[in-house]
């Protein structure tokens, strides 16, 4: 039975390694269609709470780490990392104000794989992890 969870790590592993090439050099023109997941929302807050939360919600994940914060340009940069073999994906969280509206913010998140042709899911399920936290952050205590 122990067998099976080295062979099975060696597979992923090489899968990763002849995969992700391509994928470290797309991600510098755009990644890998096939990793990478890209999400819109509008959230009931200004801007400025807006960002103050999206910043705090990286150090809250337990997957995540804040990479940087550009309030000018209103944009958040992190990382989140798989659970098991902790292959990175990058993570972009850009406001704008909802215009006619200073009460609302759109938020667009982006997560790119670093590694490999393909995410199975993974880029949306940080983009979903991601908003969870940072909504509960927005709730009024």
């Amino acid at each position: 039975m122990s067998f099976w969870k080295p062979l099975v790590l060696l597979v992923v592993l090489l899968f990763a390694l002849v995969g992700g090439i391509p994928a470290v050099q797309a991600a510098t023109v755009g990644g890998s269609p096939n990793n990478r997941a890209q999400q819109e929302v509008v959230l009931s807050a200004s801007p400025e709470q807006v960002l103050k939360a999206a910043e705090q919600a990286f150090q809250v994940w337990k997957r995540g780490e804040l990479g940087s914060v550009d309030a000018q340009a209103l944009q958040v940069k992190g990382i989140s990392r798989t659970n098991f073999f902790k292959f990175v994906d990058d993570l972009t969280v850009t406001l704008s104000p909802v215009e006619g509206d200073p009460s609302q913010t759109r938020l667009e998140i982006t997560s790119v794989g670093r590694v490999g042709e393909y995410d199975f899911g993974g880029n949306q399920r940080n983009i979903n992890e991601y908003l969870s936290i940072l909504r509960s952050l927005l709730q009024p205590a």
